[in-house]
């Protein structure tokens, strides 16, 4: 996968992840209909200037609703996953900040408010936004100790494929399945955590996170997708087998981590896929 790919793979990933998290800001598009019907009113009475006004305060809070519930989807992106990009854009603060300038407008200009008590609208309209939804997720990438920009991107690629796993493994109901998924996701996050703390060794595990983490993290979605929909026991037990020979594989790996040998991922790739072939999986 050529350098350009990469970003563009993540972002694919991690979008995926986002559409699964229903953060839409429903009080905020509530709080919009008193602007709506004002603008209304005000159109139907013939106020051209007042209903331009009642309709962009309308407008102003729509937009901070739309921006929350973007960046309370964004937050939750940021705070699943320890090794990120980048930080997110502050969308939820941008959208206190709107929703306080509309709550200001509206009583200013559309209630005839006060100045004074039009300002205590706006600041109580932010305030109570930063309370009921909180703000943007803050904090580092945790790669203080990489400074490569491709083993960063690597690293992320790989974090985000560990967290499309813990996804898929939500639509599983088979408690010993369940259980050989765990264990991938704690020995692949192992790995991940241990070339942060090594990234000396990043090159070498260039091919086994590319490649059979990749190959991993399809098989199990695959599987995730198509086992309710037939009834088939047989297979149930081959990708059993498959989860074994991958926690194996991955065990053996953070093992060589640990004991500083040559980290041998040259691992053979084919044998996964032969393997997922013969069981029916791939």
């Amino acid at each position: 996968m050529s350098d350009r790919q990469r970003p563009v793979k993540y972002r694919e990933r991690a979008k995926k992840t986002l559409l699964e998290f229903q953060a839409t800001a429903w009080l905020l598009y509530f709080y919009s209909l008193p602007f709506l019907f004002a603008a209304l009113w005000q159109l139907i009475s013939g106020h051209l200037w007042l209903f331009l006004i009642s309709f962009g305060c309308f407008f102003g809070v729509l937009l901070s609703a739309v921006w929350m519930s973007k960046g309370r989807k964004n937050k939750h992106h940021f705070q699943k996953r320890k090794y990120t990009l980048q930080q997110p854009f502050p969308l939820m603060f941008l959208a206190s900040l709107s929703l306080g300038a509309s709550a200001f407008a509206g009583a200013f200009l559309v209630a005839g408010l006060g100045l004074l008590s039009a300002i205590g609208h706006g600041v109580a309209a932010t305030v109570g936004s930063w309370l009921w939804y909180g703000l943007d997720a803050v904090g580092g990438s945790a790669f203080d100790e990489v400074k490569d920009k491709d083993s960063q991107t690597i690293l992320a690629i790989s974090e985000q494929s560990i967290v499309n796993i813990e996804q898929a493994e939500k639509s599983i109901d088979n408690r010993f399945l369940k259980g050989y998924l765990h264990d991938i996701v704690r020995l692949a996050r192992n790995v991940v955590e241990t070339l942060v703390e090594k990234p000396e060794k990043i090159p070498k595990a260039r091919r086994f996170l590319h490649s059979y983490l990749d190959a991993t993290e399809s098989v199990i979605e695959r599987y995730a997708k198509t086992h309710k929909q037939v009834d088939n026991n047989q297979l149930d037990e081959n990708f059993k087998n498959v989860l074994q020979n991958i926690v194996n594989v991955f065990a053996e790996q953070q093992q060589k981590l640990i004991e500083d040998d040559v980290f041998d991922l040259d691992v053979d790739i084919e044998v996964l896929n032969t393997l997922l072939e013969k069981q029916g999986i791939n």
